[in-house]
């Protein structure tokens, strides 16, 4: 029985020890590390865009009041769609994207005045502003999340402006004038295809006043101030997209 015991244990230990040496010699496999892609923004892009503006126009006459329900100020709102197109370059830096952008967009952004003269001399005087293209050149900063690149943007703006003072066939007056302002704004672009992204976006825009001279008389003119409020949509398409950029963790 003594045998017995002694031989079960003996083959016990051995048994171990074969079982230490194999897991000895196994080899260790290391984990696989996390990845994360990150999108890559740098490059040229390219697209189309669209939206809805709206704003005020803020009218003043610098002489005596032209009719009997003006008395010198006024504001009327201005709204109505464009249309246009977008070119850029961005630089990244880890989630950090700077971006340099312009675009020109044809609209079609007016507001008539409700100052209507119904007695003589000037039946039906009015007062109209219309922007009829605009654009901008502006710097953007972003942070890139995954697919999505948040951003705010600033820069100089131009725009295409109409204003008109219509007093009757006789007492007529109106301005056509490129003026130049500021814009800033902010938005989102998501990359839902390589190489393609969609765009939201809103700008504030203010292209400062603009003046009809009426007579030589320095005092006898409107001034108008025109600003602007417009929300974008559109599609880019990225040159330079090299897909994802794998960040190991």
């Amino acid at each position: 029985m003594k045998t017995f015991l002694f031989g079960t244990a003996a083959a016990l230990v051995m048994m171990s020890s074969a079982s230490a040496a194999d897991l000895a010699a196994r080899p260790y496999t290391k984990a696989a590390p996390i990845v994360a892609p990150v999108l890559t923004w740098n490059g040229f892009y390219i697209g189309g865009q669209g939206g809805y503006g709206w704003g005020s126009s803020d009218e003043t006459v610098f002489a005596a009041a032209n009719t009997p329900a003006f008395f010198g100020s006024q504001k009327y709102d201005t709204s109505g769609g464009f249309a246009g197109g977008v070119v850029g370059y961005n630089w990244q830096s880890g989630a950090v994207v700077f971006g340099l952008e312009g675009d020109y967009h044809w609209a079609d952004i007016n507001g008539t005045s409700s100052v209507i003269n119904v007695g003589p001399p000037n039946l039906g005087d009015t007062y109209s502003t219309k922007l009829r293209g605009f654009g901008d050149i502006k710097g953007r900063l972003g942070y890139a999340a995954g697919p999505a690149l948040w951003f705010v943007s600033g820069g100089a703006a131009v725009g295409d402006l109409q204003h008109r003072y219509d007093g009757g066939a006789a007492n007529t007056f109106v301005q056509n004038k490129t003026k130049w302002g500021y814009t800033v704004g902010a938005g989102v672009e998501y990359m839902f295809a390589p190489s393609w992204s969609a765009k939201l976006e809103y700008n504030y825009i203010d292209l400062g006043r603009s003046t009809i001279q009426y007579t030589a008389a320095p005092t006898n003119r409107s001034e108008w101030k025109d600003t602007f409020h417009t929300v974008k949509v559109g599609i880019n398409y990225h040159f330079n997209w090299g897909g994802p950029v794998v960040a190991k963790y």
